[in-house]
């Protein structure tokens, strides 16, 4: 995926802080790195401002989220098309590493959404403290 067509699809808005930028101060980040065995397919990327990306580094993705809880939100909030199998493998990793408040109902919790967006809610939730009850209907 080209990084004009990444941003465009992105709207030019960084997932961890979630501003807009103009295209020169954004650069494309890989959610699963190539390093690990992860592409260059579009469900593998997402737009990060300059500042952002330098500041996740070379940490793991999951790593980052914890210790940025706002970065968290966002991700979540906005990794619209990242592919939901390495959306669920943060998120389980995030639950491992004692960010949930309860990380069992998470990773469960999780393994039957399937959008960031769901995601997003149900770490919210986890955030203050609620349970996942209201996601049932959904």
């Amino acid at each position: 995926m080209k990084r004009s067509a990444l941003f465009a699809r992105d709207g030019g808005r960084c997932v961890y802080c979630g501003l807009v930028f103009e295209p020169d101060a954004l650069s494309a980040d890989h959610v699963q790195p190539r390093m690990r065995g992860g592409d260059g397919s579009p469900g593998n990327l997402v737009t990060a401002c300059r500042g952002c990306n330098a500041r996740k580094g070379g940490r793991p993705l999951a790593q980052f989220l914890a210790e940025e809880p706002e970065a968290r939100r966002n991700f979540f909030a906005l990794a619209r098309y990242v592919w939901p199998r390495h959306l669920k493998a943060v998120a389980e990793e995030l639950a491992r590493r004692g960010v949930a408040g309860a990380p069992t109902e998470l990773v469960e919790g999780v393994r039957g959404l399937r959008s960031s967006e769901a995601i997003a809610r149900l770490l919210q939730m986890q955030d203050r403290g609620t349970d996942n009850s209201e996601l049932e209907g959904e």
